[in-house]
């Protein structure tokens, strides 16, 4: 582990934001940048909510980062299944050592340099302990069937593309991918995102902000789907 350095720009200031709030932020979110990667690839736009894996998903998220707001007996949510995979997280000592030194679910907007974008983030977790890495920690939800599995979902779900995006937002030292099964045995895998991958994430993101600038020359083929974005982006997340 090597010591955090300081950034030569300043990282932009974590909010402590309601999730509502967050959302009306008038910013480009990192979902904003899957919309329109769907949309590119002719693919319907996702559900908003849904009681399946999304529902799953926000349910863990919040008994874990922020457990005195879980709702229990939601619709379509198995509870027990819910807290059985946020004791598998905290049974492990070095992501549970996060949790208990993090911020969960700081917010933040900035200004991505290449683009001039206006954008915002809402991570899941950050740890910035004198004298430690800067670091971003995500909790995934998965299927996978091992880490090596899991690691190799992280590009094709561009997980890539939202480390770099916040990596490079909060000038991070680390951004660790947490995977957490939501099937028994409930393993944990635990990914830091190197180097490279942060690089193809970066490449990513950054093609599509230059796809949202209004003066970006865009295929004719795929000229209806940007401009149904363009159009669209509220500043959801």
């Amino acid at each position: 582990m090597t010591d955090s350095t300081t950034p030569t720009t300043p990282r932009p200031d974590l909010l402590r934001v309601p999730y509502d709030d967050y959302r009306a932020l008038p910013a480009i979110a990192n979902s904003d940048l899957s919309r329109l990667r769907d949309a590119l690839n002719g693919r319907p736009p996702r559900p908003t909510t849904s009681l399946g894996a999304l529902g799953l998903g926000t349910a863990f998220h919040t008994a874990l980062l922020e457990p005195d707001l879980y709702e229990a007996g939601l619709p379509g949510i198995n509870d027990t299944l819910v807290w059985w995979m946020v004791e598998g997280v905290q049974l492990n000592a070095e992501v549970n050592q996060l949790l208990q030194t993090g911020i969960p679910e700081p917010s933040c907007i900035f200004t991505e340099p290449v683009t001039g974008t206006l954008c915002k983030l809402r991570a899941d977790l950050i740890v910035d302990q004198p004298g430690q890495p800067y670091t971003i920690i995500d909790f995934k939800t998965t299927m996978a069937r091992d880490h090596q599995h899991f690691v190799e979902q992280c590009s094709g779900y561009d997980y890539d593309r939202q480390a770099a995006f916040y990596s490079d937002a909060l000038h991070a030292d680390r951004f660790i991918l947490v995977g957490v099964q939501k099937v028994e045995p409930f393993k944990l895998f635990v990914f830091e995102v190197p180097k490279f991958m942060l690089a193809e994430g970066r490449a990513k993101y950054l093609r599509l902000l230059k796809l949202l600038q209004p003066e970006a020359p865009v295929p004719a083929s795929v000229a209806g789907a940007v401009r149904d974005v363009r159009e669209a982006l509220n500043g959801s997340d």
